[in-house]
Order: C-alpha cells, then sequence, then structure tokens
C-alpha cells in the first residue's frame, strides 16, 4: 500500500506554499511542472523536499572542508545522492598566474570554465540544481553562492546532509565515480550554457575605497570569522596571515546564524534576524552589505542568511580574497584589539 507523508513546505518569508506528496524510494516518480513551481523563492529546501525532487531536479554535492577531510575524494569514493556531480569549488575556479596571480583559493570562476563544466555535468539554464553536503558538512555555502553568482536561477541548498537523506531513505549510489575537472574541459568550443556571472563581488580595491570613506561610504563590511579572530587574538588557520580586521567592519560570527544542535541547519528567520541586529547590522539597510571571511567561504553563509531573512539578493556581496588576501598583503590597513 502505497504511503504518503505529507510535507510542508517552509521557510519562504515572500510567499505561502501548498503541501506536495513525499514518497518512498520504491514509488518515487519525477515530479511535474506545477510541483517543482512550488519551490519558486525558496532559498533552501527541508532533506525531505529534496527527496520528493529527485529525479526531477540535478543534484551538485558541493562539500569543502578547510582541513581534515577531502570533498573530492568522499564524493568519488561513495556513498552520493544517486545521479549527482561534484562541483569543486577549488577547481571550477579561477587559477593561474594570469588571472589569479595571489593564488587565491576559490575565487570565482571565469563565465567560460564555469559554462563548459555546467555543460560536462549535463546541467541546462532551465534545469533546476540542488546543492548539497556529505555528513556534519556546514561549508557548501559556497557553492551554492558560486553556482548563483554565476547566474543559474533556478538554485536551492538543502538543508541538513546525506546523512539526513541516507536515513530518510533518499535514492544513494555507492562505487567510484570521477568528478569532472576543469583541466579536462575544452574552452575552445561554444558552450550550451550561458554564464552571466561573476555576479555579487567585490575586490580588495573596492575593500580599499569602503575602508576610506568610512561611515560616509554606500557600503558596510561584515566579517563572519569568530571573536577572536576578528580582534587578532588568535592565530589565523593559514600561515603568514596579519591578525585583527578591516577599518570599520561589523563582526557577525558565521557559526552563530546556524543551529548549534545541526550546523547543516539555519537557525529560523525570527532567530537569525535577532542574531543579526545584535551584531549592529541593519538587514534592511539601503547600503550594501559585504560578507568577509577567512577565504570567502563562510561568508557565503551570512549571503545566504539575508536570503533567508527576505533581504533583497542583489544588495548583498562577498569580498572573494576575503582575509587571506587582505591579511596576506603588508599594505592593507588593519584593526588589531586586545
Amino acid at each position: 500500500m502505497r504511503f504518503l507523508m505529507i510535507i510542508t513546505l517552509l521557510r519562504s518569508p515572500a510567499k505561502s506554499f501548498r503541501p506536495f506528496a513525499y514518497m518512498p524510494q520504491s514509488s518515487r516518480m519525477q515530479m511535474s511542472s506545477e510541483s517543482l513551481a512550488l519551490f519558486d523563492g525558496k532559498t533552501c529546501l527541508t532533506v525531505e523536499e529534496a527527496i520528493a525532487a529527485h529525479g526531477s531536479v540535478k543534484f551538485l554535492d558541493g562539500s569543502w572542508y578547510l582541513k581534515g577531510r577531502n570533498g573530492r575524494k568522499e564524493f568519488e569514493d561513495g556513498p552520493r545522492i544517486k545521479g549527482a556531480n561534484y562541483f569543486d569549488i577549488d577547481d571550477i575556479a579561477s587559477t593561474g598566474d594570469d588571472i589569479n596571480p595571489k593564488n587565491l583559493p576559490h575565487m570565482m570562476p571565469p563565465p567560460k570554465l564555469f559554462a563548459a563544466a555546467m555543460d560536462a555535468m549535463g546541467i541546462t539554464n532551465n534545469d533546476r540544481v540542488v546543492v548539497y553536503g556529505n555528513k556534519e558538512c556546514f561549508f557548501t555555502h559556497r557553492a551554492w553562492f558560486q553556482i548563483r553568482g554565476m547566474g543559474h536561477k533556478k538554485l536551492h541548498l538543502m538543508e541538513g546532509d546525506l546523512g539526513e537523506w541516507i536515513d530518510l531513505n533518499g535514492p544513494i549510489e555507492y562505487g567510484e565515480k570521477t568528478p569532472i575537472a576543469a583541466k579536462d574541459l575544452d574552452l575552445s568550443h561554444e558552450t550550451q550554457y550561458c554564464s552571466t556571472g561573476p555576479e555579487n563581488v567585490v575586490d580588495m580595491a573596492q575593500i580599499m575605497k569602503i575602508t576610506k570613506e568610512g561611515d560616509s561610504s554606500d557600503s558596510i563590511i561584515v566579517d563572519v570569522r569568530s571573536k577572536e579572530r576578528f580582534l587578532g587574538q588568535v592565530e589565523e588557520p593559514r600561515p603568514n596571515m596579519r591578525l585583527g580586521h578591516m577599518p570599520g567592519a561589523k563582526n557577525l560570527p558565521f557559526t552563530d546564524l546556524l543551529d548549534p544542535d545541526n550546523l547543516t541547519k539555519f537557525k529560523s528567520a525570527e532567530e537569525m534576524k535577532k542574531v543579526i541586529r545584535e551584531a549592529g547590522i541593519d538587514i534592511d539597510s539601503s547600503k550594501k552589505l559585504v560578507a568577509s571571511c577567512g577565504s570567502g567561504a563562510t561568508a557565503c553563509t551570512l549571503v545566504l542568511a539575508l536570503d533567508l531573512c527576505g533581504r533583497d539578493p542583489g544588495s548583498t556581496f562577498v569580498y572573494d580574497g576575503s582575509w587571506i588576501e587582505w591579511g596576506g598583503d603588508d599594505s592593507t590597513p588593519i584593526v588589531k584589539e586586545g
């Protein structure tokens, strides 16, 4: 007997949604275009929603770790969501002395490279894409931002992780699978995918301008590193970095936006709004909010959180080089406290 569990679509500040049916793996079918349209306007999907959509959307594993684990290797070895591809933020990125002379990690990719990668993964501009992470991975926000920043519109992040997907009997596959690699892509051919990015990123020169203008600037820098790193009280995880923060920056540790019991999920919108207000940040400010972190990865957590809180995504930016660029350059001004 077919069992139907009714899942109510949650967390959309702008719209209310009708419920849809979640079916166990044995009876799952493709969702209709009308059912998929229920996801329009939703930044995040629950694991249950993502499972219900399997077969009708494209899944990308965006797992990345600062140290200790290798997201690419874990995807290669499996298990993984059935049919998923791996989006490597350090490979589908700007690399090489000509476009990244400082050798900064996971910088936004050239449009041609991104488009070729999407073609290689069988993703079109009209496909709905869901980014997810491996077990206990809470660094997937950069992959989400990178894909959105390159112009993909139908994009979601799955809150939760592969472990929860497996526990809920989501379709998985085992065995080795080789992700695409930038070095194997032929950039001389015209691509089917059309990339319009990169969007909503700023560089060091723009940050320098913001720091010089101070309160008169049209932008506010928000540093999401820990309070101790922001104040320069502890060493940075990467070597040869100066300690402290950019003049005029506000501090909002990215972990304060996440569920303390499950860092792969966000707090409620009301809880996040409270955290953001207490950090001295006006969500409704007409000024641009520029997120910065250690290398441009967890800054994207704030971008996504602001989306969930209803802020216009066009007014939120990421400093792509972040502290690894700013703190690694002796010419930049730094404030150190304590």
